[in-house]
Formats: structure tokens, C-alpha cells, sequence
């Protein structure tokens, strides 16, 4: 019961922080950094702020799962990036 009290406190005050910041630097960061079929028309600010408050509750209450999570993640996109240039550079392109 305290963990959960703990990330609704923590997912309430991400959110609140990450919607008074979208007009200043978070929104133009998330409007550069996201592809353009990703996003949405007005909608933008209540979604990315909402999955960056999940995030980042998620990362106060359990900081050891998400960091061995993004470990993993990050291997696993670094191995199947020289795996994709080792098999380009093996295929013979006409």
C-alpha cells in the first residue's frame, strides 16, 4: 500500500511539473525529438506527459528494475545494430 501511495504522489507531481513545462522547453524537445506519424495534433502535451509520469514514477518506486531494463534494452538495440551492418555489408546489393 505505501509503494502504490508513493508513485500516484510521485505520478501526480511529474505530471503537474511536465504540463506546466510543455510551453517552455519540454514541449519543442518533444516536437524535435518525435517523428512526425508519432505526433498527435493537440493532443501531444496529455499523452507525453502522461507516459513521462508513468516513467518517471516508475523509476522512483523501482530504480534498480528500470535501470537493469534499460541496460538490457540497450544491448539488445546495440547488438542488433552491428548485426544489421555486419549482414549489409555481406549482402551483394545489383
Amino acid at each position: 500500500m505505501t509503494v502504490t501511495l508513493i508513485w500516484l504522489i510521485a505520478f501526480a507531481v511529474i505530471l503537474f511539473l511536465a504540463l506546466r513545462a510543455w510551453d517552455g522547453s519540454l514541449g519543442k524537445v518533444v516536437k524535435r525529438r518525435i517523428p512526425a506519424a508519432l505526433q498527435l495534433d493537440g493532443d501531444d502535451r496529455w499523452v507525453w506527459s502522461i507516459a513521462l509520469a508513468v516513467l518517471g514514477a516508475t523509476f522512483i518506486v523501482n530504480p534498480i528494475s528500470m535501470l537493469l531494463t534499460l541496460i538490457i534494452l540497450a544491448l539488445i538495440y546495440w547488438v542488433a545494430k552491428r548485426v544489421g551492418c555486419w549482414l549489409m555489408r555481406r549482402v551483394k546489393l545489383h
